[in-house]
């Protein structure tokens, strides 16, 4: 499992978020930010609160609490192939009530695929 500050420097990076903006940000120094990043120095917890909006992540999940990042919950921006969650979800509204039965057990299924590895 990965530390707080190895999550921030890579969810920032995924974000292509410089240390400055992300400082600016919080109302700190990019030095300050940076000690974060490096582990040098414990980020507070109103910061920790404060990323998890910006990043649309969990708390728990930004203190290494053993819960997996699903990706950002913006559903309107690309979620995979140039297609965003809100179109997915709208594609899947338009299919009838057998379809979407068949679809929920196939998610079921690759899920538990996934569980017996």
């Amino acid at each position: 499992m990965k530390k707080t500050h190895e999550l921030l420097k890579e969810l920032r990076e995924l974000h292509n978020y410089r240390q400055e903006y992300i400082a600016k940000y919080l109302g700190t120094t990019q030095q300050t930010y940076s000690n974060y990043e490096l582990g040098l120095r414990e980020i507070p917890l109103h910061h920790i609160v404060k990323l998890s909006h910006l990043y649309q992540v969990s708390t728990d999940y930004l203190l290494s609490i053993n819960v997996p990042y699903t990706g950002h919950t913006n559903l309107s921006q690309d979620y995979l192939d140039g297609i965003s969650l809100h179109e997915m979800v709208y594609n899947i509204q338009k299919l009838d009530e057998e379809k979407r039965k068949s679809l929920t057990q196939f998610v079921n299924f690759l899920n538990s695929q996934d569980e017996m590895k």
